[in-house]
């Protein structure tokens, strides 16, 4: 659902009004009036709401799906409707989805949000810092120069953010600590494209950072573009390291400087990642498992496990490689 302290909502609109201007077609135009008041992810839709199926891989998440309605290609139009969804039938449905969304609600700025923030008595913040209406600053949290705490954004007690540090569409938890020049809560990377030329996908959800989390300088965490990116307690994040949309990141995981993770990737308990580690998007990392520096991930990591190498691979099974190749180069030795 959408998190009116962050967006203005223009739901409930009609499926006619969503499509409108659309290359998309619904299965009969009675259908044009039903309701939508805001999109989801297919396996967590509720009624009146509004998602899209692209790719077969994800088809089982029409199982659990109680979505309205669906974008969806033709191909795919039946597995949508024998879950009693109406299926939007269109060759684009991320993209048409995406403009969906943009008509049914807007991030608030600092200009267009009415009301006053709650700031704690004990809290320190710095005359050049910006608070938006809404925002709520707990006991002793400390803002330093130069920061923008955006509307509706909550700062729990003791927490302490560092001078260029830009918050939006976030809750933070107690206790962390987030260097200078960091972007928490801006939107993420995510373009699609149709009948009508290219789109930025938007960003409607937020971030959610728990209690004693460290953040570095100049790293960013986006928001979900639907749902929440989730960085549990006890996360130690090293400087420059990009966390994308719809992340979890498990309690007491370390992630070194350098390090990028895609989107939609669940990272468990206690995982251990090396510096300029990358992962590829829709990844599981296990709990207690290590991923050695530099190394790309494109596959799950299962728990407990030790990877490296491009791509990477268990540790033992890199070794053999580099080992191999290295007796591969070697130069015969001649006879004397």
């Amino acid at each position: 659902m959408i998190d009116t302290r962050f967006y203005i909502s223009r739901g409930p609109l009609s499926l006619g009004d969503l499509i409108q201007g659309l290359e998309a077609e619904l299965p009969h135009a009675k259908f044009s009036d039903e309701e939508i008041a805001s999109g989801a992810i297919l396996a967590e839709s509720l009624a009146a709401q509004i998602s899209f199926l692209e790719n077969k891989r994800h088809k089982d998440q029409a199982l659990t799906a109680k979505a309205t309605a669906c974008f969806v290609t033709d191909r795919l139009a039946e597995i949508i409707g024998s879950q009693h969804i109406i299926p939007i039938v269109t060759k684009t449905p991320r993209a048409h989805f995406a403009r969906a969304m943009e008509r049914l609600a807007s991030p608030k700025t600092l200009s267009n949000f009415n009301g006053s923030a709650k700031i704690a008595k004990s809290a320190n913040i710095h005359s050049s810092a910006i608070v938006g209406a809404g925002a709520v600053i707990e006991d002793s949290v400390e803002i330093a120069p130069y920061t923008v705490i955006g509307p509706g954004v909550h700062i729990k007690a003791g927490t302490v953010i560092g001078s260029h540090v830009d918050i939006r569409c976030a809750l933070i938890g107690q206790n962390c600590k987030i260097k200078s020049s960091s972007v928490i809560g801006g939107a993420g990377f995510g373009v699609a494209r149709d009948e009508n030329g290219m789109i930025d996908i938007p960003h409607l959800g937020r971030v959610i950072i728990k209690d004693r989390v460290s953040i570095g300088s100049q790293s960013c965490v986006d928001r979900g573009q639907i749902g929440d990116t989730v960085i549990e307690d006890d996360v130690k994040i090293d400087n420059l390291v990009q966390i994308a949309h719809n992340c979890s990141i498990g309690t007491g995981t370390v992630i070194a400087g350098h390090t990028g993770i895609s989107g939609s990737c669940n990272v468990g308990k206690g995982v251990q990642m090396g510096g300029n580690v990358g992962l590829a998007d829709h990844l599981s990392v296990g709990d207690g498992a290590s991923i050695a520096a530099r190394a790309g991930v494109m596959h799950d990591i299962p728990a407990g496990e030790v990877w490296s190498g491009i791509p990477a691979m268990p540790i033992r099974d890199h070794m053999r490689v580099v080992n191999a190749t290295r007796k591969l180069i070697q130069k015969p030795k001649r006879d004397t």
